[in-house]
């Protein structure tokens, strides 16, 4: 019941669960929008500065000057763009210097000898990191044009301008185009992804802690895989963007989470939470109500049930002071136990009867079986021929075999099931003892049998196998006054059944080319075939019968 009513409140929660996830993932997207937009406009203020530099070195490179003029070119250029460019230089084919300009105060000449240019054929820009102090610390863009030279004719270099793209956090905080990181209501945080994996920050001096490396890369497996020019990912802090910017480097901007987003989030868990103690509180009344008007009266009405299943009587007044419709249901059980107990008592008596007559059957059968067996020893005993004779003994031991099974399901007051401990045991003394080996001490016989229970069907072939080689070994196994013993040994694993009978007496020629086999191997390999089981044999050393076969039925009284 309290489970049907707890999940009558799943529609609503899962509702309010719904909208409070959109909403919370509105707050994640709106952050890594704000890192994608940040990476737009850095996009646009670095392609603003690369494009007019190279634009600057492409022109100056076509002109055909002289060396000198193309320096008094490139200080033009310099003090045009406000002293931009911390390195401006003339490299001849080789990649040598063979003039430069740079701003008063700043240097960044090293930056534009860390990779001499190879052969190239059109403009190259690459992004280059330089380590040093004040300034010169940060990322930089090198842009590589090649130029003709008309002082040597027939020579050619190339002109190199480093631009600057880190700067300090002075810098960023009052230059034009670099407002993203001047709005304290939106503090995004940016670093260069250089060509050979590291991370720079655009503010030198900003001390701002480095992304988690996995996350950098994550995002570089996305960029990759994406048609897009940016990708992002939300988090809990914030937002994160990876995308490319001009000169051919990637840029990964955060964001982190703004107050008004902040307060949104903390609005959507109280109104969660809010809804969560709603809910449960109705949940709780209801339950409650449903205890007192349905649970409580259906568990009285449970013991009264367990009472009648244990004592066989039923008190219908319980219901008395419940609800109506427990009331008749109540009623309605009370004449069903009444007509229960009727037709229970009838079937017991019918049991009982039915279990008497088998068990009369089955003593009946056994004193007919011995009465045959009795039978058949006192004709045995009117025959002179001893071939005869022993034939007449082997029919009677068979039948006493038959006879021995329905004794032992008399005696286990069971009658679907035998147990095979008791009556392998009962049928191999009963045969030694009419034998006569019982008391002669000459022959020994070992019975061993694991305790299970086998459906007569099974147990009657496998009775008569086993008084078929335990005869065979009495009579034909000890000659001439030998002393030896006989073996029965019956194992189950699962519901494989093995069966070992024989002894350690004189062997025997299982050879077909000796003879043709006797009535009984005949009848050991007629009831193996009944059984569905494997029969081994051998008369090596004595002979020894194997027989496994699968159980059917495993019963237990």
């Amino acid at each position: 019941m309290r489970v049907l009513i707890c999940l009558s409140g799943i529609p609503v929660l899962s509702i309010g669960a719904v909208l409070a996830l959109r909403n919370y993932q509105e707050v994640r997207i709106g952050s890594a929008q704000r890192a994608v937009a940040a990476i737009m406009r850095l996009d646009q203020q670095f392609r603003h500065d690369t494009d007019r530099l190279r634009s600057a070195l492409e022109t100056i490179g076509n002109m055909d000057l002289t060396n000198d003029q193309i320096v008094h070119a490139l200080k033009l250029a310099e003090t045009i763009s406000g002293q931009r460019y911390c390195f401006l230089a003339v490299l001849n084919e080789r990649g040598q210097k063979l003039d430069s300009v740079s701003p008063s105060g700043r240097s960044c000449a090293e930056v534009g000898t860390l990779t001499p240019p190879a052969r190239i054929n059109a403009t190259v820009m690459e992004a280059v990191q330089k380590s040093g102090g004040g300034e010169d610390n940060g990322a930089f863009l090198r842009i590589t044009v090649p130029a003709a030279f008309l002082a040597e004719p027939e020579a050619h270099g190339y002109l190199v301008g480093i631009l600057q793209i880190s700067r300090t956090r002075a810098y960023l905080g009052g230059a034009s185009g670099w407002e993203a990181f001047s709005d304290d209501t939106n503090p995004v945080q940016a670093w260069l992804l250089m060509h050979d994996g590291e991370l720079f920050p655009v503010c030198t001096n900003c001390n701002w802690e480095p992304p988690p490396p996995e996350l950098v890369f994550r995002l570089k497996e996305k960029l990759e895989k994406s048609d897009r020019s940016v990708v992002s990912f939300p988090s809990m802090q914030g937002g994160y963007a990876l995308g490319g910017i001009a000169g051919g480097a990637d840029i990964f901007v955060s964001t982190q989470r703004t107050p008004m987003e902040a307060d949104a989030l903390r609005a959507m868990v109280f109104q969660i939470a809010a809804l969560l103690f709603l809910l449960a509180a109705g949940l709780v009344g209801v339950t409650l109500a449903a205890n007192i008007v349905l649970v409580w009266p259906l568990r009285r009405l449970t013991h009264s049930v367990r009472k009648w299943q244990m004592e066989g009587v039923f008190d219908g007044r319980v219901t008395r002071s419940m609800p109506l419709e427990l009331q008749r249901l109540g009623q309605a059980f009370t004449r069903a136990t009444q007509r229960l107990s009727r037709h229970e008592a009838r079937l017991q008596k019918a049991m009982a009867h039915q279990e008497l007559l088998m068990k009369e059957i089955h003593h009946r059968v056994k004193n007919n079986l011995q009465i045959v067996a009795s039978l058949l020893n006192l004709q045995a005993n009117q025959i002179a021929h001893p071939e005869v004779k022993a034939e007449f003994a082997l029919a009677r031991d068979r039948i006493r075999a038959l006879a021995t099974l329905h004794r032992t399901l008399y005696a286990e007051d069971t009658l679907t099931s035998l147990n095979m401990a008791v009556f392998l045991k009962d049928l191999c003394e009963q045969t030694f003892h009419v034998a006569g080996e019982a008391d002669a001490g000459r022959i020994q016989l070992q019975v061993e049998s694991d305790s299970f229970w086998m459906d007569p069907d099974q147990a009657v072939p496998l009775a008569l196998i086993v008084t078929e080689v335990v005869t065979n070994s009495i009579k034909y196994a000890f000659p001439d006054g030998r002393e030896g013993v006989i073996h029965v040994r019956l194992t189950k694993n699962g519901s494989l059944v093995t069966l070992s009978v024989g002894d350690n007496g004189i062997g025997c020629s299982f050879d077909p080319a000796s003879g043709t086999p006797g009535i009984g191997l005949k009848l050991i390999h007629g009831f193996a075939r009944q059984l569905k089981a494997s029969l081994s044999y051998s008369g090596k050393e004595g002979v020894l019968f194997t027989l496994v076969m699968h159980l059917d039925k495993a019963q237990n009284p």
